[in-house]
């Protein structure tokens, strides 16, 4: 978990200062730590044995995201600087402070069970086709 965790984080931080040194999000959009999370999810997915541990797995991999990004938004607040993290693509017509807001509530809510789910999917069908195999 912890590399994930600073997988995550690290990615984080490299989008955020390429962002900063004004590389176009074109160019800022691969360095995703979107990706790094799937990534994880998928893992635990696969080698955790209990709905708890998925759970506690989903949240752990949320964390380190919605600090970079509540962060990074926060920068965007108060400087005013244009960041990937609050583009056109991003920020849903939201404004600052509701994009923001809506990263820290989402981060503690909704995105680790919608991955826990995702988890629980990749689970569920892993353990499906372990089953139907077994009896081949």
């Amino acid at each position: 978990m912890q590399a994930f965790i600073a997988g995550i984080f690290g990615m984080g931080v490299i989008r955020f200062l390429l962002t900063v040194i004004g590389l176009p999000d074109s160019t800022v959009k691969y360095f995703s730590m979107s990706v790094v999370i799937a990534l994880g999810a998928l893992y635990f997915a696969l080698t955790t044995r209990t709905h708890r541990e998925r759970l506690h797995a989903a949240f752990f991999l949320i964390i380190p995201y919605m600090i970079i990004e509540v962060a990074a938004l926060a920068y965007t607040w108060a400087t005013g600087q244009q960041t990937i993290f609050h583009s056109a693509d991003y920020s849903l017509g939201f404004s600052i402070a509701q994009h923001t807001l809506g990263h820290l509530a989402g981060g503690l809510t909704w995105e680790p069970l919608f991955l826990f789910l995702f988890m629980e999917i990749v689970w569920a069908v892993s353990a499906l086709l372990a089953r139907l195999f077994a009896k081949s």
